[in-house]
């Protein structure tokens, strides 16, 4: 038999800060020594014990007790370290750029006497009110004013509402008070304008996307001039593709638009916006979002605000291992389906900057997630000796 009696004590050490801690055990102190601590895994140990009361010859001594150590990595446990999360999609700014033409008050067609405009103000406003937590919204009215067809003052620097969070009252207070009494239709003009804003706001880290809202194709080009469509149709495009290069994709949204010059027009836009439907990939299917009545209004722009606001995911705590895709992992749906890294950012996630502030995701993966709902992402972090699975 031993000189003294051996005894042990369970031990289970709460970790703090690095990665996930595992149960340790310590060991009994053995003639007043201080009690060893050891952690399943390889991971680091927590903090040396107190030294237990000295033992005499022939009895045992008193078991150390833990100290508040910090647990360490990763050890081969394989779920050392793995901290899952369901992650908040990053808010987007979205500024409306809104056509109140004339035109807005004619009828959408023989069906009907109610006017494209009362069609249009109402859908909005729901949209905006209901999306108010996950948007930034501004809006720009074009044409101003209600003077000659495509003069200067038919499209200024003037913004209606300022890009904010929670701003959907302001939106809708100024939709109120918009008439549809413009005349002639100055898109392009009206998207360099709103880039121009848009530019303006470098302390914003928010992605800035531009939502058109016409019924027909553009009539003004580079105002002050005549109208004229065969220009104007060219110009328009030229600012949209202008606008997506600058970083500010637009989604093209075309109401009660039936003519095919028209759909013509607002395609060549929707493309050089970046912001195409799904259904356009049928080559029938218009690429731009056909809002006829207030149904199909409120489902284009539900659309629009659920793809801005569903795929970049900030990250509220920095990953444990930085810049390693293989120590990161992101997953769809109950039964985590892993989305792929893809540095390329074509089809998976990808890091949004050196820092690992944000993962966006890409492609098809998007699209899913656009489907299932941003809640069915998860991410998790691993240690660094342990991938993520």
């Amino acid at each position: 038999m031993n000189k003294f009696d051996a005894s042990v004590l369970l031990l289970v050490v709460v970790l703090s800060g690095g990665c996930a801690g595992t149960k340790m055990s310590g060991t009994a102190g053995n003639g007043g020594q201080a009690g060893a601590v050891s952690m399943v895994g390889s991971g680091g140990a927590g903090g040396a014990g107190t030294t237990g009361s000295a033992g005499t010859t022939g009895s045992t001594g008193t078991a150390g007790s833990t100290g508040p150590g910090t647990g360490g990595g990763g050890g081969t446990d394989r779920t050392c370290g793995i901290y899952q999360f369901n992650p908040t999609p990053k808010n987007a700014d979205l500024l409306l750029v809104l056509d109140r033409s004339a035109s807005m008050e004619d009828p959408p067609n023989a069906s009907t006497t109610a006017s494209k405009w009362s069609i249009v103000i109402p859908t909005l406003k729901s949209v905006i009110t209901a999306t108010d937590a996950s948007v930034l919204w501004g809006m720009k009215s074009f044409p101003e004013g209600s003077g000659s067809a495509c003069v200067a003052g038919s499209v200024t620097t003037a913004i209606d509402v300022q890009i904010a969070a929670t701003n959907a009252k302001a939106v809708t207070d100024a939709i109120n008070v918009t008439t549809d009494a413009g005349n002639g239709t100055p898109t392009g003009d009206a998207i360099n304008a709103a880039v121009t804003y848009l530019s303006s706001l470098t302390a914003d880290p928010n992605p800035k996307y531009i939502v058109l809202a016409t019924d027909g194709e553009p009539s003004c080009a580079a105002i002050p001039s005549g109208e004229s469509t065969s220009a104007a149709r060219p110009y328009a495009v030229t600012a949209v593709m202008n606008a997506k290069t600058a970083g500010f994709p637009t989604f093209v949204i075309g109401i009660a638009t039936d003519k095919a010059s028209d759909t013509s027009t607002l395609n060549m836009m929707a493309d050089a916006g970046g912001e195409v439907p799904a259904g356009s990939t049928n080559p029938l299917a218009p690429h731009f979002y056909l809002a006829n009545d207030m149904g199909t209004l409120s489902s284009a722009l539900n659309s629009i605000t659920g793809q801005i606001s569903s795929c970049l995911f900030p990250l509220a705590t920095r990953p444990p291992v930085p810049n390693d895709p293989t120590k990161l992992g992101v997953y769809l749906g109950p039964d985590l389906n892993k989305i792929p890294n893809d540095p390329n950012m074509i089809n998976g996630w990808a890091y949004t900057d050196t820092n690992d502030t944000a993962v966006e995701v890409f492609g098809a993966w998007c699209t899913m997630i656009q489907t299932a709902g941003a809640g069915a992402v998860q991410i998790k972090y691993g240690c660094a000796s342990i991938d993520v699975p």
